[in-house]
């Protein structure tokens, strides 16, 4: 749902909802292909389970990164902080870097967005964003998408 230039072109999509979480994204894709990424999830008990442990989640990224995982709003919400990972390891969403044209591509599924709420993305390249899909906006080198769960 997103394309960038001058190192950059994203892809991002998602699906509808019907539960009170939220979800947000934040992806920092690095020249050395690595992203950084913060996801904060928004609900009922969201920071107090074990999703919003650091050592349950670090298995989900393997042993060269680091994460941090904080719960916040009284148990209502947890962040989780992933930085050093690398492009190809991530996961969350299909990253390229095409070193010919100098330019990444970011695709983000909707699979698992079909019963969230609400679900924005935030990405920024290390270069400026050249083209956004869907309902998706591009400011210098940010692309964002404020309901990514209506992405097609």
């Amino acid at each position: 749902m997103v394309l960038a230039s001058l190192g950059l072109a994203p892809t991002a999509s998602a699906a509808s909802s019907s539960n009170d979480i939220s979800l947000a994204f934040e992806f920092e894709i690095h020249k050395n292909d690595t992203v950084d990424v913060t996801m904060i999830t928004k609900g009922e008990d969201a920071g107090s389970s074990s999703s919003c442990d650091a050592d349950n989640i670090k298995d989900s990224f393997g042993d060269d990164v680091k994460v941090n995982a904080k719960s916040g709003d009284g148990g209502n919400s947890c962040t989780v902080k992933v930085t050093g990972m690398s492009i190809k390891d991530n996961p969350l969403a299909e990253i390229t870097h095409d070193n010919k044209s100098k330019s990444f591509t970011f695709e983000m599924h909707a699979s698992g967005f079909s019963s969230i709420d609400q679900v924005s993305v935030k990405v920024t390249f290390p270069g400026s964003v050249s083209k956004v899909s869907g309902d998706g906006k591009k400011s210098g080198s940010t692309a964002t998408w404020e309901n990514a769960q209506d992405e097609t």
